[in-house]
């Protein structure tokens, strides 16, 4: 099998991160996996089952989670009701609810969802997963899925439902993961509900025997030097000057941290510690503020390329806005098989960097999301890119700041603009003056946003090519541009693996163009991955 240049350190450092963790799991868990051939039982699996209803609007994503442990051959059911709906004047439906849970049984579907009331759920969902054979750390998993959705109230009788049901065979590897849309959903829906769309999310791996204490950290910054830190009511420190204090081997599970004063002022939160991964916490005491709310963007003039430029509340990032209209997208001198074509994107607001460390760091400490599992190598230093960071989690960072990742078409417009060329400052080959690119593994790797002037694009955005490669919305599909609508294309509607664009640090030249096209699949993590936000223009 050939493999394009730039996939090929990706590839290698995934063959030693997968050798690196056997090696880890039988240093830290000896005799915690058994061979089937050892004990006559087939081997073990984890599976894990996620959904996620994607808000309209960017409003936000609802998620559900459950896992279980099932061997080779065995079948595991989940129960996933969505939503409750009251008759309408009409005897169809009204919604009351739009909330779903991941039961461990099928749902009881069809019967009122409360005594004396015809409320009943609108969209049932039956999950069956089924290990059949394993190789290694991956497996192939038999998925049964069967929805039945909410069709109407009968003048008496049960509600009733349009059933479907689907099968299909997936192959997992211990980092992949299964994507499978579970509902598209219609302007009906969109109005009643507030959703996009409801997907299903399926992943696996090896079940190890789990230690009897599972231990995480804690960062904790505030304001005020000297207070107390407390830790589920207890003291284990004070804040000193400048730096967070880093509390170790902090049980998983749900815990309340609290900073007090002399003057006995307090400021607590409860957060959620996870196995090996560390929460930043961050706690006022002398200057409470306000958070801004997310969506807010103040006018900041023009640039000196000519576009406007608004500043956006929540994290204080610049965004040019960018104009409405036609340009060429694809380019065959540097991908050789996307067809070039004309796309009309529609006006919209870009980040003018990738989103920082800095930037990141707020974001974990004000909504709870832990730290990146895997820190690069050559830290993380507050003015470059965040990395490490899955498509779920950038999408998440831009919802929270009132914006949404940016869609594949928009990314190339923002980076080639109208005159068709080749890389984001023009048609000059690349050169370290230009842009961050062919750095080599061991040696500081991403450059500081914003540092390569002479690179900037004909919007005034800056890193538009190399530094890392930026999540997209869209799903990736290699033929996709044969279908792509001329206006506003959005992608596929499904799919394993999101559109990254505009190449990294380990890119070779090429890579930078603004009309290469690679991918990521859901849930991965890479040291040159990171992201930066889109959003509408404010009205």
């Amino acid at each position: 099998m050939h493999v394009r240049q730039e996939f090929q350190p990706m590839l290698q450092r995934m063959t030693r991160d997968a050798l690196r963790l056997a090696a880890i799991v039988v240093a830290l868990a000896p005799g915690s996996v058994t061979l089937a051939a050892e004990t006559g039982r087939p081997p073990t699996f984890e599976i894990r089952l996620g959904v996620t209803a994607s808000r309209v609007n960017g409003a936000g994503v609802a998620r559900c989670e459950a896992s279980k442990n099932l061997e080779i051959g065995a079948k595991g059911t989940w129960g996933i009701p969505f939503g409750q709906v009251l008759p309408d004047a009409e005897s169809k439906w009204k919604a009351v609810d739009s909330t779903f849970i991941c039961g461990e049984q099928p749902p009881d579907g069809g019967k009122p969802a409360r005594e004396g009331t015809p409320a009943a759920p609108y969209l049932l969902v039956e999950v069956s997963a089924t290990p059949l054979r394993s190789s290694g750390s991956s497996v192939d998993v038999e998925v049964s899925l069967a929805t039945r959705k909410f069709s109407g109230f009968p003048p008496k009788g049960e509600p009733s439902y349009g059933p479907t049901t689907e099968r299909r065979m997936v192959t997992l590897e211990e980092t992949d993961e299964a994507t499978i849309p579970i509902l598209i959903a219609d302007a009906r829906e969109k109005e009643g509900f507030g959703i996009h769309d409801i997907v299903l999310h399926l992943g696996a791996r090896p079940a190890l025997a789990a230690p009897a204490t599972a231990y995480g950290a804690i960062s904790v910054r505030t304001d005020t030097v000297g207070a107390e830190i407390l830790l589920d009511g207890g003291r284990v420190g004070r804040t000193p000057k400048e730096s967070a204090v880093l509390l170790r081997n902090v049980q998983a599970g749900d815990r309340e941290v609290a900073v007090r004063d002399a003057s006995g002022r307090q400021a607590r939160r409860i957060v959620r510690v996870l196995p090996n991964r560390t929460v930043l916490v961050a706690l006022t005491l002398a200057h409470p503020q306000p958070s801004p709310m997310p969506g807010g963007f103040v006018a900041a003039g023009t640039n000196d390329k000519g576009y406007e430029e608004y500043r956006r509340q929540r994290d204080g990032a610049v965004m040019v806005k960018v104009p409405e209209g036609e340009f060429l997208m694809g380019n065959l001198e540097t991908e050789n098989r996307p067809l070039p074509h004309t796309v009309w994107v529609l006006t919209f607001l870009f980040d003018q960097n990738t989103v920082t460390w800095r930037q990141f760091n707020r974001f974990l400490e004000a909504t709870g999301w832990p730290l990146p599992p895997d820190e690069p190598y050559w830290g993380m230093p507050e003015d470059h890119p965040a990395v490490f960071v899955t498509w779920e989690e950038s999408r998440a960072y831009c919802e929270w700041v009132g914006g949404r990742l940016p869609r594949e078409a928009e990314r190339e417009k923002a980076a080639r603009g109208t005159d068709n060329r080749k890389f984001p400052w023009g048609d000059k080959e690349p050169d370290p003056e230009l842009a961050v690119f062919r750095h080599q593994w061991g040696n500081v790797a991403t450059g500081a946003v914003g540092s390569h002037p002479k690179g900037v694009n004909t919007y005034g955005l800056f890193d538009m090519g190399g530094n890392v490669w930026e999540w997209c919305e869209d799903w990736y599909d290699p033929k996709y541009y044969e279908v792509s609508p001329k206006k506003d294309p959005r992608g596929p509607a499904t799919g394993r693996a999101r559109v990254v664009r505009g190449g990294s640090w380990d890119s070779r030249p090429t890579v930078l163009s603004c009309s290469c096209r690679n991918f990521g699949y859901v849930g991965y993590r890479e040291g040159d991955f990171g992201f930066r936000c889109a959003a509408d223009p404010p009205r």
